[in-house]
């Protein structure tokens, strides 16, 4: 009920913005198959497969650091309209190309286009919110996030298998329906939907003072959460399955426990800690993402598996909305678009890291778990936050 209210408390374009960030990531059915894919319809080998879906993370990478000059050129309105469009295209072309060389370029472009979406959906919040709701608006938009990525690559994996080619049809279609339900309410509602409302960018200042040093410390304590919370997604599978005794089923068990806890519980959470300081707010979740993670290295007791992903499940519905609206409060009226870009390029760093170095690091024995290190690092900076919100250079004791 806490969720329903919150989200029926949004105004008319945040509740939009919730309905089409919803349908486009519930269309994010071709790239969790992408691999996968480029193997077996257009027979490429296994490391060529890598290099093409990491060049599309490389295009991700290289979205988020221009964004904030895009979005300032062009709208992040226009962004999402653009990105929606682009990406469908991109998905109904992909199918038919051979060339390696040409789909090296078209994963590019791919995600570069996927990734724009995001971002401006950052500066819209940000937009259409006061500073008082700007982080249960952050929490409602990963929401639609999580839901959407649910029901995505679960629906991809009942169609892949028969139809490999539907996967990217379908994900083309949904974007353009996202496309087609964007560009409707903008036609529909011009003044709701593109001028300026009550409290637009309230609490962001023309100049924001320590504004370089502020943004350098959270997104170097931003940094590792994004490494530590790639593991799940890219490494866990393995991990259960060639690193412990436990049943492949509990792969799943995990990722059902976070999604779960996530929909449930992450907008309640932030709609009660609404008014407490973003330090506090961050140390309690790096504490409870730190201790989730460590105790993840202890793979062979499957209690202590769920129990660790309840707690790193919590830890995440507090640090990720609490992050978003730390950088947007730390941000002028100038640079927030900027910096929420910055932000996000931290999301594909973490995903361009974890795997490799989680990899290394148990090829090793002598060397400490993934989980461990990670649950160390994420608990040493809920203590570097602690000692740094004691300095206005360092942090924003406002927020």
């Amino acid at each position: 009920m806490g969720t329903y209210r919150a989200l029926r408390g949004l105004n008319a374009r945040l509740q939009a913005l919730f309905v089409i960030t919803l349908v486009f990531r519930m269309g994010t059915l071709a790239f969790p198959f992408y691999a996968a894919y480029l193997i077996h319809q257009h027979a490429v080998s296994a490391a060529t497969a890598g290099v093409l879906v990491g060049v599309y993370g490389a295009g991700a990478l290289c979205t988020d650091l221009i964004i904030g000059a895009v979005i300032k050129r062009f709208s992040a309105n226009r962004v999402i309209l653009g990105a929606l469009l682009l990406n469908a295209l991109l998905l109904l072309v992909i199918p038919s190309v051979d060339n390696p060389l040409a789909l090296l370029v078209l994963s590019f472009l791919w995600g570069a286009c996927y990734e724009a979406f995001t971002p401006a959906t950052f500066s819209e919040t940000v937009a259409h919110s006061t500073l008082e709701t700007r982080k249960v608006a952050f929490s409602c938009n990963r929401l639609a996030i999580n839901v959407g990525m649910a029901i995505g690559p679960l629906l991809g994996s009942l169609v892949f298998l028969s139809h490999p080619d539907a996967v990217f049809y379908i994900n083309a279609l949904l974007s353009l329906l996202a496309f087609a339900a964007c560009l409707y309410i903008a036609r529909s509602k011009p003044v709701a939907y593109g001028a300026p409302v009550a409290g637009k960018g309230e609490g962001l200042p023309e100049a924001a003072p320590h504004e370089r040093s502020r943004l350098l410390v959270i997104l170097l304590a931003a940094l590792p959460v994004h490494v530590a919370y790639a593991l799940p997604p890219t490494f866990l599978s393995a991990y259960i399955i060639n690193y412990t005794e436990l049943p492949a089923y509990y792969v799943g068990i995990i990722f059902f426990i976070n999604a779960l806890l996530v929909i449930v519980f992450e907008v309640p959470i932030n709609l009660r800690m609404a008014h407490l300081s973003s330090s506090r707010a961050l140390i309690a979740g790096f504490l409870l993402a730190g201790v989730g993670f460590f105790l993840m290295g202890f793979g062979q007791v499957g209690a202590l598996l769920m129990l660790a992903t309840v707690l790193w499940s919590l830890g995440e519905m507090i640090v990720f909305p609490g992050i978003t609206h730390y950088v947007s409060s730390i941000s002028s009226r100038h640079t927030v678009d900027r910096n929420l870009g910055y932000y996000a390029a931290g999301v594909n760093i973490g995903v361009m890291v974890a795997p490799s170095l989680a990899f290394m690091l148990v090829s090793q024995p002598s060397l400490p778990s993934p989980w461990l290190l990670a649950g160390f690092v994420l608990l040493l900076f809920a203590v570097a936050v602690g000692v740094m919100k004691g300095s206005a250079v360092l942090w924003n004791k406002e927020a």
